[in-house]
């Protein structure tokens, strides 16, 4: 059984605070986005495609030391453990 129960689905908190994030990233706000994006990672210690955008974000605030520890981060879950997409539990 995965943290996230036996399906795999996050938390829909987690999964609000990523979309929140992408949207704002999309508006040209990374800082913004990157705060939600952290959230999300907080709730959901494994959310793949959270630590995705928040690298990009990251790329895109100049921050590169940040945005490398970030996909290390996010290899080394997708080298552990299979990733859990987006879903709804609807």
């Amino acid at each position: 059984m995965s943290m996230y129960g036996m399906n795999g689905i996050i938390p829909l908190e987690a999964q609000y605070l990523y979309q929140r994030g992408r949207e704002l990233s999309g508006r040209q706000m990374p800082e913004a986005a990157v705060k939600y994006f952290r959230q999300a990672i907080i709730i959901a210690p494994r959310f793949t495609g959270a630590y995705r955008e928040l690298g990009t974000c990251l790329t895109r605030l100049g921050r590169k030391e940040d945005a490398a520890d970030c996909y290390r981060k996010l290899h080394r879950i997708e080298s552990c453990s299979p990733c859990y997409p987006v879903r709804s539990s609807a």
